[in-house]
């Protein structure tokens, strides 16, 4: 359970970190396949140990979080995502389930292709399109309306003869590659950083606060489905939501066909083999149930509906020689091997790196450079080799050493599991991945302030470390090229709206090791102040629930290295306030309280039972133990009750409980 605990807590932060940068920033940190790779582990853990799955887990999350740059849009009814398949057994295994919940019926399906975009959802009331919105986390999303509208297909007046009072579509933003290409030519020619692939580069288009600027790139979008439509009723099958929409005027996705699973099948192999001949990027089918009868027997989860279902398509793979291997220092100090390639096209990309992970998968692949190696693209992030080629050629083949020093500073390096780690502080690799970490938004969010204008600052001498950020002056930014006065005036602006920061963000932007967001929120909100977190031992971190014994020495070894200390301290003297954690609480009945909930509930969800009991001062913890003060019990609680019996502790009904804080259940 303990193995599985902190495997879990890994995975969350591990895909709450992927999602962030994926759907918030634009900027993807894995493929897909090493994506899905985590949720299935996750999915498999939570399955296994259900006590230890949390409330908002990634697994039940919809999208990322709505930014707060735009104002909001509530979705009606929620923009879910799709699950997935990946192989003919799960698609028949989707069908089997379609099948037995219809009681025996056989559906037909719409088949169409899975666009590689950003989702967004279009408004028309009285046939004038009145708001655009990004996906968001399903039940909000971000309005981007000036900016949709700027979008030559999307029509801002319905057409034909019957126009509804109110309609709202959903679909897909993309760029065509041809237009992605354009744009990172003139990219690169003003010296500012290229966009990822197409979906990168759309959904940064969308999310322009000057619409001029979404208007210069050439954006197009497909619709596929209908959130509400006035006489909804009268609509019987996705074939008709497309007949519906082309009668409005309104672009559909291209590409659909309705039929059985056999035709599915066939479908997925015609465009999994001629994907790379269009002009916009998809990455597998989305497969419906065509009766909009049937999709409402069959349902939705809160994550996905039932009733569909997208069958991806493998990663893209080619065959290229591995010329030579570099180290790359990373944030937290570990080396990563990173292969260089003789160049090739994978679906349409110029691939040159690849990673390696670590050096325990370089002996694994038993690669050495001048081999040919397999690459595979998925995602269109960063490639990776899978495999080693056996050929005949008389090629000069040399081992991949594992190196003994860091390639950085020279310090030694420290063998940690299957990683190779630096351990100097000083090491200007280090410092440097720091220091764009605690700018980023996953940091302390300093706005304008990107990697470049680090490059820049760091090569004039400005900044050395995160302290030096906040003895920045205008006339320091002046000084430098290509720098504008306006830009000057925003940057400063930035740094000081972070010179106050309550303590979870100030944690967290530390990149502490083994302390990401939730955990950073977590220690900060028992510890309160900074003063108190310093003075905390080891043994007394590792009493804070969640915090397990590797998490505790990382925080307590930061805050006790003289390096470290000195740097915080410089911080401070430079004028950064770490402000209290306050957590607000309804009451503190439950204060030092541990309360377990299981079962079925009447009048609240566990979730919100579990949320009730953090409210009121106490802890909601997923096992009982002899630290548990209530065991709150519904219908059906199974072995934990029994548990709770056998250890002496106190049992409340959920009755009970509510009382406890004063609810009446009849209200």
């Amino acid at each position: 359970m303990e193995k599985a605990h902190n495997r879990y807590n890994e995975l969350v932060e591990l895909l709450n970190t992927y999602n962030h940068h994926y759907y918030d920033l634009d900027t993807p940190l894995v493929d897909d396949a090493a994506y899905d790779a985590c949720m299935q582990e996750l999915i498999d853990i939570e399955k296994r140990f259900p006590s230890l799955k949390i409330e908002n887990s990634p697994s039940e999350r919809v999208g990322g979080t709505v930014s707060e740059t735009f104002s909001q849009v509530p979705h009606d009814p929620p923009m879910l995502s799709l699950g997935n398949v990946f192989s003919d057994e799960e698609l028949q295994d989707f069908e089997n389930r379609c099948v037995k919940n219809l009681e025996g019926n056989v559906p037909l399906y719409s088949i169409e292709l899975k666009y590689d975009g950003l989702a967004i959802e279009v408004v028309y009331e009285k046939g004038r399109l009145s708001v655009a919105s990004t996906r968001g986390n399903g039940a909000f999303g971000e309005d981007v309306t000036a900016n949709v509208s700027t979008i030559q297909s999307i029509p801002l007046n319905l057409a034909g003869d019957r126009i509804p009072d109110y309609l709202s579509v959903r679909g897909e933003v993309f760029m065509g590659h041809k237009e992605f290409d354009r744009l990172n030519r003139q990219r690169e020619e003003g010296g500012e950083q290229v966009f990822a692939n197409p979906r990168n580069a759309a959904a940064g288009s969308l999310r322009q606060l000057n619409p001029a600027v979404t208007a210069e790139r050439k954006l197009d979008v497909f619709f596929y489905s209908i959130g509400r439509l006035d006489g909804e009723e009268d609509v019987k099958s996705q074939r008709e939501i497309f007949e519906i929409l082309r009668s409005l005027g309104i672009p559909v996705a291209e590409n659909v066909m309705f039929g059985t699973v056999t035709d599915a099948r066939e479908f997925y192999t015609r465009f999994r083999d001629s994907r790379y001949s269009l002009d916009y990027d998809i990455d597998g089918l989305v497969i419906k149930v065509d009766t909009l009868r049937d999709q409402k027997a069959l349902g939705s989860t809160s994550k996905t509906p039932r009733w569909a279902t997208a069958w991806k398509f493998p990663p893209q793979e080619a065959v290229t020689r591995l010329e030579s291997v570099d180290c790359q220092v990373g944030r937290t100090g570990i080396v990563t091997p990173v292969a260089n390639l003789r160049p090739i096209n994978i679906g349409g990309v110029m691939v040159k790196r690849a990673t390696l992970h670590n050096y325990a998968e370089v002996r694994r692949l038993e690669i050495k450079t001048g081999d040919l190696v397999t690459v595979i693209r998925s995602g269109d992030v960063i490639p990776k080799i899978i495999s080693r080629v056996e050929h005949d050629e008389k090629t000069e083949l040399k081992e991949i050493i594992e190196p003994v020093h860091c390639p950085s500073c020279n310090s030694n390096l420290v063998k940690e599991e299957i990683y190779m780690r630096c351990e100097n502080p000083l090491c200007p690799a280090i410092r440097f991945e720091n220091l764009k970490f605690f700018v980023s938004k996953g940091g302390a969010d300093i706005e304008y302030f990107g990697p470049e204008l680090i490059v820049r600052l760091q090569e004039a001498g400005l900044v050395n470390d995160i302290a030096d950020i906040y003895n920045l002056k205008k006339e320091d930014l002046l000084g430098l090229e290509r720098m504008g006065d306006i830009l000057a005036d925003k940057i400063i602006e930035s740094i000081a709206a972070r010179r106050r920061m309550p303590l979870s963000v100030f944690l967290r932007s530390l990149g502490i090791r083994n302390a990401g967001g939730h955990l950073s929120r977590v220690i900060a909100g028992h510890t309160k102040t900074l003063e108190a977190l310093r003075t905390m031992s080891e043994e007394e971190l590792i009493d804070i629930h969640e915090v397990g014994p590797e998490v505790a020495r990382s925080v307590y070894s930061f805050f006790h290295a003289k390096e470290t200390l000195e740097l915080v301290e410089k911080m401070l003297d430079r004028g950064l306030e770490i402000v209290k954690e306050e957590v607000e609480l309804s009451s503190e009945l439950l204060a030092d309280k541990t309360l377990v909930v299981t079962g079925t509930m009447t009048a609240f969800s566990r979730k919100e039972m579990e949320k009730m009991i953090a409210d009121n001062g106490g802890r909601a913890s997923g096992s009982v133990s002899k630290k548990t003060d209530y065991l709150v019990a519904g219908a059906s609680a199974g072995s934990k009750l029994q548990k709770a019996k056998d250890l002496g502790v106190p049992v409340l009904s959920e009755t009970e409980f509510l009382k406890m804080l004063g609810i009446s259940i009849d209200e």
